[in-house]
């Protein structure tokens, strides 16, 4: 097995015959939904069941902590099946296991039974211990995208559309992720109901998105960091309203406007020793979506130094309010863009 070689579980599709193949796989990263739903998909393939106490059994770490406790499981990958075919050892939970247990089956996997498949499903663990290198190198290695950043949720869906041989041009795309919060079980949510919508023209647009999606999610902290970006108080005063009553919290809002105008300032200060728009956009925003970055020029434009630090000020003052009960959730999340947000 190449050690060097990671599959992604949102491309599973693409490598089925490394999944028939491989005597073991190792399903790893710190999204849950994706962990699920790629181990079904690995059953899928292997057109197995899950745990029928023949050929296939499952295991949780929570109940085998202990490396005096694993036997059962170390005993079900030496044994036989009963019809002699590939049995299906499968352990979800890995991380619970001590660092014993897991070097014991680690070490399994230098010299697998011919005759199993081990599948091991863990949450993100620590790269440096020794049982996750040795795994790495002998199994099919495959992680789960992660969803911190717009940029993730754009590498997700291009997956998915592939996978689904779904049309999205990329104003659609954009707007999607613009749209929809950097969450796998959310986006994969909305694109189900996206296709249910369109029926058999497996073509997305913009559109499509805004009839189906954003009237089921009413706004978004993402469509309130542009209002406020342009100076739309108008806009900006009717989307943290739309906010607060369908139950978002003033403390998140106020932490994401937060990272937001940090971004600004940092940007702001780089353009204050003359560094050029293009050369802003192509060297120092890798942490921000390439579809989003000349919005960002956009929002400098509108934003000062002095607008920026005035509006971390406010943001400041709203977030002690927001920590000490001193107001209505809607008061605070007003004032707070009424005070970012010069009069015109």
């Amino acid at each position: 097995m190449d050690s060097k070689k990671k599959y992604t579980c949102d491309q599973i599709n693409s490598y089925v015959e490394q999944v028939k193949s491989a005597k073991c796989i190792f399903v790893h990263g710190v999204d849950a939904f994706q962990r699920d739903k790629c181990f079904k998909q690995i059953i899928n393939i292997l057109n197995v069941s899950v745990n029928d106490g023949m050929n296939s059994f499952l295991f949780y770490g929570d109940d085998y902590a202990r490396d005096d406790k694993i036997s059962p499981i170390m005993e079900s990958l030496n044994m036989m099946s009963f019809d002699l075919s590939e049995k299906i050892v499968s352990i979800k939970h890995f991380e619970q296991l001590n660092k014993g247990a897991m070097e014991r089956i680690a070490k399994y996997t230098d010299d697998p039974a011919p005759y199993a498949k081990l599948i091991l499903v863990s949450d993100k663990l620590d790269s440096r211990l020794t049982a996750v290198k040795t795994l790495t190198k002998n199994s099919l290695h495959m992680e789960t995208t992660e969803m911190k950043y717009a940029s993730h949720l754009l590498q997700w869906l291009n997956g998915y559309l592939r996978e689904n041989q779904i049309r999205m041009d990329e104003a659609t795309k954009n707007y999607f992720v613009n749209t929809v919060e950097p969450d796998a079980f959310t986006a994969y949510n909305e694109m189900k109901k996206l296709e249910l919508y369109v029926g058999n023209t497996k073509t997305i647009t913009t559109n499509d998105i805004k009839e189906c999606t954003i009237n089921s999610k009413t706004y978004t902290v993402f469509e309130l960091t542009d209002a406020i970006g342009y100076k739309q108080k108008e806009n900006a005063l009717k989307i943290i309203e739309n906010l607060v009553n369908n139950g978002e919290s003033i403390i998140m809002v106020v932490s994401m406007l937060t990272n937001f105008f940090f971004t600004l300032w940092r940007l702001d200060a780089l353009r204050r020793k003359n560094i050029s728009a293009s050369e802003l956009m192509a060297n120092h925003m890798n942490d921000i979506n390439p579809y989003f970055r000349e919005k960002y020029i956009k929002f400098l434009k509108a934003h000062d130094r002095a607008s920026i630090e005035n509006a971390l000020k406010q943001l400041y003052i709203c977030d002690s309010r927001a920590k000490l009960s001193m107001a209505e959730d809607m008061v605070l999340g007003v004032s707070v863009v009424m005070g970012m947000i010069e009069s015109e």
